[in-house]
């Protein structure tokens, strides 16, 4: 259970902060051209290379160029935000790109600025055509806390793990299991949630 609560933790984290990081850099890359090139190769870099060796070049890598003590659930929480942030704004770009350009047409007919069209319209319109991935990528992000074991932290798996070693019992890893069952219901259910909403307000 301790280790349940180090992931949580992280995922709350990694979800309260990299969801609205990769939707402003997603319009970022949609409105501002100069910064379309820039963004792609940071998208490209994060999701082109392991979630692991991101953990381990933040873990260890960093200390060793920049003389510092890295703290093992900062390290995690930092570069869950970074690698996640990275897939939301592809996914948002992709939300952005089939919403037709009649919307930004009507609204500024309708004599609305550029913040309110896309506060009221383009936001919304683009919740709901990524909510299926978004889900997704929320379901991932369950299993893939298991790999804070690599830096040493005592996510579940790992404390897991370490019960089994120390007390020969192989229940701890089944435990383990259904803990991360439960947790990725508990995402799926507040998926449903939020796509019943959408689904009503269209």
């Amino acid at each position: 259970m301790d280790g349940f609560a180090i992931s949580i933790s992280v995922y709350a984290l990694t979800m309260i902060f990299a969801l609205p990081i990769g939707m402003m850099i997603g319009l970022m890359a949609d409105l501002i051209k100069g910064a379309r090139k820039v963004i792609s190769v940071f998208t490209w870099i994060i999701r082109g290379t392991p979630l692991l060796l991101q953990l381990y070049v933040t873990m260890y890598g960093l200390p060793l160029l920049f003389p510092m003590r890295m703290d093992r659930f900062a390290a995690g929480a930092i570069t869950f935000i970074i690698n996640y942030a990275a897939y939301f704004t592809e996914i948002f770009r992709s939300g952005l790109a089939i919403i037709p350009k009649g919307q930004w047409q009507a609204a500024e007919v309708l004599g609305l600025s550029k913040v309110q069209t896309v506060w009221y319209i383009i936001l919304p319109t683009m919740f709901r055509n990524t909510l299926l991935p978004l889900i997704n990528e929320a379901i991932t992000l369950v299993k893939d806390t298991s790999l804070l074991a690599a830096i040493a932290l005592g996510e579940m798996l790992r404390n897991a793990k370490e019960i089994v070693a120390k007390d020969m019992r192989v229940d701890a890893l089944f435990i383990a299991g259904g803990l991360y069952l439960i947790f990725s219901l508990a995402v799926v259910f507040i998926g449903k949630q939020f796509e019943k909403k959408l689904l009503v307000q269209r």
